[in-house]
């Protein structure tokens, strides 16, 4: 409900507004546009009360409200707000945009990382083919927040420790956010959504698993990009992989690295039919790749690995164990894609420093360690200042392993109330992210099986893995639909298949591959151009 006292008089104009626009079929065309950014303005310095969203809050203030154009001449109502927290946390901060020519549908789209940027939402979705209109143009009312903090770059944990702001970040915001953009669209257009979405990556994917297990009645479909769906796991693994990468002896240096990844596409790239420099058959190279073979004779040299190098990346290589059983009975954090080659020296590598600094810092570092020390810092240790997270022990802090685990992670794969609703699922990884490993997700996968039974699961999700795709980059530099099949499914009943991605790297830009449905892989048929995806088949595994 709106604010009475501030706001009566300005919502009345929004609903008489869009009678006009709805029944007045006279009205011009210049017409109908002033009347909706009339509706749109009167929106701008009313408030939202805090019965009229779902969870806790202090309200909604809706700061701004104008009338924007895209470069494609997309004509939208862009309200900038906050939500005001129960506590002394930060607000949410919120933009929702509403376009002048709706489809009577919505896409919330998720953060990244630690969040505290605000999502705009005006854009293509992450990894999205960029010949594709957004969301926006294609009519979407599309939706994002800041989590519930707000940094200035980099990666910042600090506000793990108001206990608000780390449930905002766990999730709550994702509601709260959803109960305000619900709110502006049945104000503006005076309806609701007929069909409403997600979708994210990495954190955003993480989010988007948690919507559809926390509030899967809000949405009829999400898209989920390699999904930090196991937050603290992941961190905890990431940690574990620092430390070994860190142990005496153990760094790679960039020729360390190449001379691993030489010795994996020589086992590897020609499994799948096609030296192409991207490797398919992942379950052939775990049999064809033999890391030993590269074990320096006597001292270390050039093209050759010394043994702490090697046990180092057979630690990354090897599941970790929990220390508890974390929330939705996560009991593990599944194996990392180190010989299955992959950039080892960008962001998420091995660090350009040969010691690793406290607090870390990004491309310095390696990349597992400057993710994982925030969460581990503040939120568990709940210890800033001087903290090294390299000799943090889980087995000291498990009541704060657990508690942070149930605030922000989504590993329950019982997905029955989505599923019962109706909702979809498109869920996709590539083969060599060393952000988030995409053995995790299929660790997520195989449990829904085990949950739901494979026939069950493929009636509401479909997980592709692409070959040679990183954390939104790699040797093919994945651009696909993340949300048109998801909405032909729920819409239409028709369930995707194969889908097609194109490489958007700059040297092999253009060439398209099959997007196979897990467990298949591309297999070149020994025709064709090897650039087009009709060359490729999705095959069975060894």
């Amino acid at each position: 409900m709106i604010d009475s006292h501030r706001t009566r008089s300005a919502a009345q104009p929004v609903w008489l507004a869009m009678a006009s626009v709805l029944l007045l079929s006279t009205t011009t065309a210049p017409g109908l546009a002033q009347v909706l950014e009339d509706a749109c303005v009167a929106l701008a310095g009313t408030s939202v009360q805090a019965e009229s969203l779902g969870l806790p809050t202090g309200g909604a203030s809706l700061q701004t409200a104008v009338m924007a154009q895209l470069d494609d001449g997309t004509s939208f109502c862009q309200v900038n707000g906050a939500i005001h927290p129960v506590s002394e946390a930060p607000d949410i901060n919120f933009q929702v945009n509403l376009p002048a020519e709706w489809n009577q549908r919505s896409v919330q789209f998720g953060g990244g990382g630690y969040n505290g940027t605000l999502v705009e939402a005006t854009g293509h979705l992450g990894n999205t083919d960029p010949s594709l209109p957004t969301p926006l143009a294609q009519g979407y009312v599309t939706y994002g927040s800041d989590s519930g903090h707000q940094t200035t770059g980099g990666i910042d944990g600090s506000f793990l420790l108001n206990a608000e702001a780390l449930a905002n970040f766990g999730g709550l915001q994702l509601k709260k956010t959803h109960d305000v953009a619900m709110y502006l669209i049945e104000t503006l257009y005076g309806e609701a959504p007929q069909y409403r979405y997600f979708a994210g990556a990495s954190q955003g994917g993480h989010e988007a698993l948690t919507v559809a297990q926390r509030w899967p009645l809000d949405y009829e479909g999400v898209s989920v990009t390699y999904p930090a769906y196991n937050f603290t796991a992941l961190q905890l693994s990431g940690n574990r992989n620092a430390k070994a990468l860190y142990a005496d002896g153990a760094k790679l240096s960039p020729a360390d690295v190449d001379t691993l990844n030489s010795a994996v596409y020589d086992a590897c790239d020609g499994l799948d039919g096609a030296e192409d420099g991207i490797v398919s058959n992942i379950g052939a190279c775990d049999a064809a790749f033999d890391v030993t073979t590269l074990l320096c004779e006597g001292e270390k040299a050039d093209g050759c690995l010394a043994q702490p190098q090697i046990d180092a990346l057979d630690v990354w290589n090897s599941s970790y164990e929990l220390p508890i059983t974390m929330q939705g009975g996560l009991q593990d954090y599944a194996r990392w894609p180190i010989y299955h080659g992959g950039d080892l020296y960008g962001l998420w590598g091995m660090g350009a420093e040969e010691a690793p600094s406290i607090p870390p810092a990004p491309v310095a570092d390696a990349g597992l360690y400057v993710l994982a020390d925030p969460l581990i810092r503040y939120a568990i240790a709940g210890n800033p200042d001087g903290f090294d997270s390299l000799a943090f022990e889980p087995e000291e802090y498990l009541s704060e392993i657990s508690e942070v685990s149930y605030l922000i992670d989504a590993n329950d794969p019982n997905l029955s109330a989505f599923r019962d609703h109706g909702g979809k699922m498109l869920l996709m990884h590539g083969t060599i992210d060393f952000a988030i490993s995409p053995f995790n997700t299929v660790r997520y996968y195989e449990r829904m099986v085990e949950t739901f039974g494979q026939e069950r699961v493929d009636e509401f999700t479909r997980f592709y893995m692409v070959p040679g795709f990183g954390h939104g980059s790699g040797v093919f530099q994945l651009g696909w639909d993340p949300l048109g099949p998801l909405a032909d499914w729920v819409e239409k009943g028709e369930a995707p298949a194969e889908l097609v991605g194109v490489d958007r790297a700059e040297a092999t830009a253009g060439r398209t591959r099959p997007m196979c449905i897990y467990p298949t892989y591309p297999q070149y048929s020994g025709q064709g151009d090897m650039d087009d995806a009709s060359a490729f088949t999705c095959a069975d595994p060894n």
